[in-house]
């Protein structure tokens, strides 16, 4: 990865971000975080999103302005119109998109506006809404060759790791005191994920798997954090299997971070598609271990053995197996969450994120001799 000087041309950049969900998870908090280091660099970013309350609110608190639009849908043929002339309303230099339906209709108003647009690619999606954006920056180099595979070319995607601040784990209480705040005892194995409730991102899974760890930890707690359209099967799952006092369905935290605190160990059992498992780098940035399935984008976020441990999806005998290792091996358990950290902090910072999209932005401009 090679900086371009700062001379070729330090002004700031208009970046309008465009994303379409409703929810506020892992693409969301990229966007944002992104969003918050390139402002920081006097660049200014404009959101352009379907009205999501909860990002909305995060970025009022950053500063960052954001026009909610009636955008999403894929068989919204008025969205790339709407685009095409806010984007020029705004001068924006680039239309940086992110997700399937933004990337279709922000690549479609890119075209219609003569304004390049950029495609951060979160997971192994289907080629079809990325075919028309002028450069794709994936959030591994799984989710890059996966579009390799379906007939992108080589040149148009760029790897743009997902990047975490740092500073947001500096104040963390310890974890003592989050167990004592959740009434949780310092002796049980605590064990959690962090997602949106999914059948693809395996709560069931971990589900099947905490029933065979509570034989052998009977005050085993696990936290499920996170809201979803699976939250009632996982809640009649919870009771069908007898969980009812071992685990926790919390909802949307937006101390997320500092829940995971609590937690000797954070499981990420995706059974589909991953691009990368962010909440998997949040953990080693905390020192802590992760279990994670063994697919990819996942292994780009934990190493097996080294920083966590991966198994097969949808395998909870495995999950349990993988689990149950860490958790009665504290010293192991300490090692895996130390070089977990180190290697966060040297692959996935928030500095290299905002540098590397800097980088690629006037790549892609130089292209379309707009430097």
């Amino acid at each position: 990865m090679t900086s371009q000087p700062a001379s070729r041309d330090p002004r700031p950049l208009t970046i309008l971000t465009v994303i379409t969900p409703s929810r506020y998870s892992g693409a969301e908090r990229v966007a944002l975080y992104l969003a918050e280091g390139l402002q920081r660099r006097g660049h200014r970013i404009v959101f352009a999103l379907k009205h999501n309350e909860q990002l909305l609110q995060e970025l009022e608190q950053r500063g960052i302005e954001a026009h909610p639009l009636p955008i999403a849908g894929k068989g919204n043929l008025v969205a790339p119109f709407l685009l095409a002339w806010f984007a020029q309303s705004i001068g924006a230099d680039i239309i940086h998109t992110h997700l399937s339906t933004a990337s279709l209709w922000g690549a479609v108003a890119g075209k219609i506006a003569d304004i390049p647009s950029f495609a951060s690619v979160h997971a192994l999606n289907v080629k079809t809404c990325y075919v028309y954006s002028d450069l794709l920056a994936t959030c591994s180099e799984g989710v890059r060759q996966h579009m390799v595979e379906q007939g992108i070319p080589a040149a148009r995607i760029e790897v743009l790791y997902n990047g975490i601040n740092p500073h947001q784990f500096e104040e963390i209480p310890p974890e003592r005191a989050v167990r004592d705040e959740l009434g949780l005892t310092y002796d049980a194995p605590v064990i959690g994920e962090v997602a949106h409730l999914s059948p693809r991102k395996g709560q069931a899974v971990l589900l099947d798997a905490v029933a065979i760890l509570v034989r052998r930890w009977p005050q085993l707690v696990c936290l499920l954090i996170g809201e979803g359209e699976d939250r009632e099967a996982l809640e009649g799952r919870v009771a069908e299997l007898g969980l009812g006092d071992n685990v926790r369905l919390m909802g949307y935290r937006p101390d997320a971070r500092k829940l995971m605190q609590a937690m000797d160990v954070v499981v990420l059992p995706s059974v589909a598609i991953e691009g990368l498992g962010i909440v998997l780098i949040e953990a080693a940035f905390l020192g802590k271990p992760t279990v994670g399935s063994d697919a990819p984008g996942i292994r780009e976020a934990v190493v097996d053995r080294q920083t966590g441990v991966l198994v097969p999806p949808s395998d909870p005998e495995a999950l349990a197996a993988a689990i149950a290792e860490v958790i009665s091996n504290p010293e192991v358990a300490a090692e895996m969450g130390q070089r977990g950290r180190a290697r966060a902090q040297r692959m996935f910072s928030l500095d290299g994120m905002v540098a590397r999209a800097e980088e690629l932005y006037r790549k892609l401009l130089r292209e379309h001799n707009r430097l």
